[in-house]
Formats: structure tokens, C-alpha cells, sequence
């Protein structure tokens, strides 16, 4: 006999799962003007400019400990929707939907459960709004900490990769002598290539992180979840509950690590350690038969994304590399691009034990230079 509350409460939650990643992955930005009121770009908007600047409240040119603040300040809208429209999805059972269709591509693919597919096509948007969904994935123990370290890999190499990728296209594609979207093909593999390789180190390293949760925390856990789940009656108080664990997040996790990558920033600027690395680096460029301009460009990169993109785009007009040799480390831009800021704005946030910090450094520069050979082999 068919049991037809349980017919729609599952197809309530497959519609919600499909609604959520339509949401996230931008699709519905692209359609007719009512169908953007469910895109999470939309919903978002931008800060408006000043009278008479292009500037917003944040402004431009300064890399200090105010700059950042106002930086952080202005991604927690961002977060909050994030998470708010996150937990909506969970009291609709998207989650379990997610866990049931996912679990077949991402367990393979990667290690990691189907529910964590919402925090994957997030963190290819926002590097930001993934960190905190995966935070927010451990903390409700949907991942253990051995896919906590998975996911960080794949997050933390070119962090919110589609969405950067094409904010900065505009300044490097003039430059380039191949379709545009191939990098960005290049940077996906990669970033799914890294997430593995620590994957195996994991496994053959079993005692470095344990992949279970003691007995009693985990039945805390669960008491605390099936409480939260009571207290939640409608959609409006999901959202508020997700809102308010953003908002948390926030101001307790997010902000004092994104000041805290940007102090290290400019105190290694100051200092002249990216002209130094650029010049100590050089020798090993040529082993790709690339000049020591092309390690600038890199070095440039690992302290700030857009400006290894500006760094490239302007020693190409200037002749100092080619068009060819650009096209060759496009990927690795962004696969090893704003290391510091993401070290805060992602690792911090997602709460990786500090010892582990040193696998997604060399990861992400593993990832870079796979994926210089793959290009060489490529142009």
C-alpha cells in the first residue's frame, strides 16, 4: 500500500535539493528577471558606491589591519545567506536527499558524503561561504576530520575557483592564445587531483587523524541536532537559526583570521620576501623552460590572487613573457594564488588542526605545477 506522506515528504526533498543547487550554482541568474529572485548572487546584491567614486564602503589601495577589517566585514552578509538558506535546506530534508543521490559520486570521487555536495558548489562560488558550510558540516558531524582535511585541500587550492576565475579573466583573457575556459578546466581537475593526493597520504598516514569521534561527543552531537531540529516549526526559523550560526562564525572565527593573513601580508611584503623568492626561484622555472619572470608572477600570486592575474597581464604587455608562457601558468596562478588571505579566510575558518596547515601549502603548489606540465603539454 502506498504510503503517500511519505511519497511527498520525499519529494519535497528532492525538490528543495534541486531548488538549492540551482541557488547556489548561479543557473537561475541567467534566465528571465523572476527567476533571478532565486539565484544567490541576486539575493546577495553589491555594496552601493560612494557619490562621485566607483569605490564602495571598503575603498582601494591599502593593505593593513583596517582594510581587512573592513574586507571581512563585508563577506558576512554573504555567509548569512549562506548558511541561512543552508539550513532551510536541511529542515526541507535536502540534506538527505543530497545524502542519498551524492553519496554515489563524491564517496569515489573524493571521500566525502552526498550531503557535503551543497559546500562543494558553494566553495566554487564563494571561497568564503565554503569554508563556513564546511565548518558548519564538521561541527554537525556530517564529516569526520579526516574529510574535514579532504575538503580543505580542495577548497583551499584556488579558493571559490569559478567565481574568481572569471572576475579575473577580464584582465588576463587579451593576453592569452587559447578559449579561456580551458585553465579554468585545468584548475578543476587539479583541485580534484589534490584533494586526493591527500586523500592517499591520509590513508597510508592513519594515525596522524583520527577518523572517528569519541561515543559520548557524537551522542551530544546528535541530542543537540534532533533538539535544534524540534525547536525548528517553519522555514523562517531555519533561516534565523542558520543566520545566527553565521553570524557567530563570523565575528568569533572568520574576521580575526582574515586580519590576521592580511598582517602577514603586508609584514612579508615590507620586508621584500616576495622579491626574494621571485629571484631564488628562477632556476627552477627553467626546468619548465620558463623564464624567472614567470616565478614573479607566481610569488605575486601566492601573497595575492589578483595581483599575481595583474602582474602576469602587465609583464606580458611589457614583452618580459610571452603569450605562450602565460597561457602555461594561468592554472597555477590560481591554484597557488592568495595562499596567506586563504590560510585565515578558509583553513582558519574551517577550523583545520594548525599542523596540517603545512599539507595545504605543499598541495596547492603540487596542484601549480602539475598543472604548468599539463598546460606545457597542452599550448
Amino acid at each position: 500500500m502506498l504510503n503517500f506522506r511519505v511519497i511527498i515528504k520525499n519529494a519535497v526533498e528532492y525538490v528543495s535539493l534541486v531548488m538549492v543547487i540551482a541557488f547556489f550554482s548561479g543557473l537561475c541568474a541567467k534566465g528571465p528577471e523572476w527567476l533571478s529572485a532565486f539565484d544567490y548572487s541576486t539575493i546577495l546584491g553589491k555594496f552601493g558606491t560612494i557619490a562621485g567614486t566607483s569605490d564602495n564602503f571598503t575603498g582601494h589601495g591599502d593593505i593593513s589591519v583596517r582594510s581587512a577589517f573592513l574586507f571581512a566585514l563585508s563577506i558576512i552578509p554573504g555567509i548569512i545567506l549562506s548558511l541561512g538558506v543552508l539550513s532551510v535546506a536541511g529542515y526541507l530534508g535536502a540534506l538527505n536527499a543530497a545524502g542519498r543521490i551524492f553519496s554515489f559520486i563524491l564517496k569515489p570521487l573524493l571521500g566525502l558524503p552526498g550531503s557535503s555536495a551543497f559546500a562543494i558548489i558553494s566553495s566554487l562560488q564563494s571561497s568564503d561561504s565554503g569554508a563556513v558550510m564546511t565548518k558548519d558540516l564538521y561541527d554537525q558531524k556530517i564529516i569526520s576530520k579526516k574529510q574535514r582535511c579532504i575538503f580543505s585541500a580542495f577548497e583551499f587550492s584556488s579558493g571559490g575557483s569559478i567565481g574568481v576565475y572569471l572576475t579575473a579573466m577580464p584582465i588576463i583573457s587579451a593576453h592569452l592564445n587559447l578559449p579561456i575556459l580551458l585553465p579554468l578546466g585545468i584548475i578543476l581537475i587539479m583541485k580534484i587531483v589534490g584533494a586526493n593526493l591527500i586523500r592517499a597520504y591520509l590513508y597510508v598516514r592513519n594515525d596522524e587523524i583520527s577518523d572517528s569521534y569519541p561515543g559520548e561527543e557524537r551522542a551530544a552531537v546528535l541530542n543537540t541536532r534532533k533538539q535544534n531540529i524540534e525547536d525548528i516549526t517553519n522555514i523562517a526559523d531555519a533561516f534565523i537559526s542558520g543566520a545566527r550560526r553565521a553570524i557567530n562564525i563570523s565575528l568569533n572565527i572568520m574576521m580575526p583570521n582574515v586580519i590576521m593573513a592580511f598582517v602577514l601580508t603586508v609584514v612579508l611584503m615590507k620586508i621584500g620576501a616576495m622579491d626574494f623568492l621571485g629571484k631564488i626561484g628562477s632556476p627552477l622555472m627553467q626546468l619548465f623552460d620558463l623564464n624567472g619572470q614567470s616565478m614573479v608572477v607566481l610569488v605575486s600570486a601566492w601573497f595575492s590572487g589578483l595581483g599575481g592575474v595583474a602582474m602576469g597581464a602587465t609583464l606580458c604587455a611589457t614583452g618580459e613573457i610571452s603569450q605562450t608562457q602565460l597561457a602555461i601558468i594561468t592554472p597555477a596562478i590560481f591554484l597557488m594564488g592568495a595562499q596567506l588571505q586563504y590560510m585565515g579566510r578558509i583553513l582558519g575558518v574551517i577550523g583545520l588542526e594548525f599542523r596540517n596547515y603545512r599539507l595545504m601549502f605543499a598541495i596547492s603548489i603540487i596542484n601549480a605545477f602539475l598543472s604548468i606540465l599539463v598546460m606545457k603539454a597542452i599550448v
